[in-house]
């Protein structure tokens, strides 16, 4: 009996004898490997359509006359044995040249993957779309976040401080000198260890933001996801602030073109887990035509930024001195800065979120 059928990546009608029934081959029409289903019983039963030969489905079709003439495709013989890129969505191996990842379904152009070119009025609309429609979880991952800081900062703290302490009793006297090396070391263990506690949850919000911008439901728990990507977040940070300061050194320009260019890459290390050249090598790829949108996105952020700034201070000119005013100050500073850690910053994170995913297609 004839298996006719239908390849999933093109829809070029195929046919077969039924004997090859759970054989994998190339379709001939776009080269992507397919598993021929099995023979549906039901096939040879009256189905309406008038003129159709049965005996065409009874006949065999021979091997030399259908899409399996050259045999069944394994796959270590046959595309996996080609040569291989690593697709820049979901990192799965797929064959050089090839139009769309098989795993994921990522449109590839000429073989080479190429950035979505984002527009600036796209960025914003999807972003306070997404804003609105998860405001309570953003909002709450970010005082988490903050929550989560200040405890472990402050145990951080207090943890160094004991240590020292002991330290010092334990070598009792201390000439000055030696105590001014005892004291920046300590100095840099702590700004290591608050950077890293920085990092790690920030790892965790991005990771967060990131699933909910694909339409997922993550819960608190990511904010304890960043982990594994903890070594390579701290030795990139380092790298890119190096890189930045220099630019900025050399006429401000250079410094801008780099921050433009290879800011995606901590997205891409919690994306797609790639060692930390590789996160550099790709956000190149994924800004490539992009720069000066992502340019006008952060430029428009930083004057939305600026208007609550300039009405604290407006407001704040205005009021005389006195103990009353004094009050409302501090009523004033204090509600500016819960706006900005609790409205612009995650906005702000979601923005460039939603910016890293339209440039690669989610």
């Amino acid at each position: 009996m004839t298996i006719e059928f239908s390849c999933s990546h093109c829809n070029k009608v195929l046919k077969t004898s039924d004997d090859k029934a759970g054989r994998r081959a190339k379709c001939p029409q776009c080269g992507e490997p397919i598993l021929v289903p099995a023979a549906d019983p039901s096939a040879s039963m009256d189905d309406g359509f008038d003129g159709f030969d049965p005996l065409d489905s009874e006949s065999p079709v021979p091997e030399d006359q259908s899409f399996l003439a050259e045999g069944p495709v394994r796959e270590e013989d046959s595309f996996l044995a080609e040569a291989q890129m690593d697709c820049p969505m979901c990192g799965e191996s797929i064959p050089t040249g090839s139009k769309r990842c098989q795993h994921c379904g990522e449109t590839l152009q000429a073989g080479e993957w190429v950035p979505r070119k984002i527009k600036v009025g796209e960025i914003f609309s999807r972003t306070w779309e997404v804003y609105k429609a998860n405001l309570g979880s953003i909002i709450g991952i970010h005082i988490l976040a903050y929550v989560l800081y200040v405890v472990a900062a402050v145990l951080t703290v207090i943890v160094l401080i004991v240590i020292g302490f002991a330290g010092a009793l334990v070598l009792g006297q201390i000439e000055p000198g030696l105590m001014i090396v005892f004291g920046a070391i300590f100095y840099i263990i702590l700004i290591l260890l608050i950077y890293s506690i920085v990092f790690y949850l920030m790892l965790g919000v991005m990771n967060f933001l990131l699933k909910v911008v694909r339409g997922e439901h993550p819960g608190m728990g990511e904010i304890f996801s960043g982990g594994p990507f903890l070594g390579r977040m701290v030795l990139c940070s380092i790298v890119f602030l190096l890189a930045y300061t220099a630019g900025l050194i050399c006429l401000i320009i250079p410094g801008l073109i780099v921050a433009f260019m290879f800011w995606p890459y901590a997205y891409l290390l919690i994306d797609r887990n790639l060692p930390g050249i590789d996160a550099f090598t790709e956000s190149r790829k994924v800004t490539n035509g992009n720069k000066f949108s992502m340019f006008l996105v952060y430029l428009i952020m930083a004057g939305v930024m600026m208007v609550p700034y300039g009405v604290l201070l407006i407001m704040m000119s205005s009021i005389q001195q006195g103990g009353p005013a004094q009050v409302l100050v501090l009523l004033m500073f204090f509600g500016f800065m819960a706006f900005v850690y609790l409205m612009v910053i995650p906005f702000s994170m979601l923005l460039s979120t939603v910016s890293y995913a339209e440039m690669t297609y989610q």
